[in-house]
């Protein structure tokens, strides 16, 4: 069943939909103050573009709404964006294995991801990951903005290439059916070809 937001307002049809979660044991405070200092990237112009893309970032986020994304795209969850403690390299294993569960909560729309790392050091966290960013503590974290940044932008390439995919597309018979959520198990045996 979808749960109404009411935090949402005629300007969110303009914005792409990035969920910033903790992934195991993150102290509410710190959580929310890089959570903050992610959701101060509300808006990015794009390389080699003249265009902005406009970014709108929820901690909570029911996944039944991201079902609707087919009829309002706004609810459609696009990012995810993990928070994360990793004390000792016997952890990271454990700490990604969580990161790859949450990612499959909204694995039929989501386009990227990233996971942030604090308080790991050594050998993994010296490991260049464009999908994971090691920091050694929630206050030396510098160039968080920036990756949130990157991130935005391998969205906006990931969406701009789909537009460009649908615009060369010669099928124009062939317009997919769009069904709420809950009529899905209205069509199952169905031929939706023949329509």
């Amino acid at each position: 069943m979808s749960v109404p937001d009411y935090m949402q307002c005629a300007e969110d049809h303009q914005t792409v939909l990035v969920v910033v979660q903790p992934v195991g044991i993150v102290p509410e405070d710190q959580f929310f103050k890089i959570y903050k200092r992610i959701a101060s990237v509300s808006q990015v112009s794009i390389r080699d573009s003249q265009r902005l893309l406009y970014i709108r970032y929820r901690h909570h986020y029911l996944p039944e709404n991201n079902e609707w994304g087919d009829f309002q795209t706004h609810r459609k969850v696009v990012g995810l964006i993990a928070i994360t403690t990793c004390g000792s390299a016997k952890e990271w294993p454990q700490t990604a294995e969580r990161f790859h569960g949450q990612k499959e909560v909204y694995s039929a729309t989501l386009y990227d991801s990233r996971l942030l790392v604090f308080g790991l050091q050594g050998e993994i966290a010296e490991q260049q990951r464009t999908d994971v960013a090691f920091y050694p503590s929630f206050e030396d974290c510098s160039d968080v903005e920036k990756r949130v940044e990157d991130f935005v932008e391998s969205i906006f390439i990931v969406l701009e290439s789909k537009r460009l995919d649908r615009a060369t597309d010669k099928s124009g018979d062939k317009i997919p059916l769009l069904c709420v959520p809950f009529e899905k198990k209205d069509f199952v045996g169905l031929d939706t070809d023949s329509r």
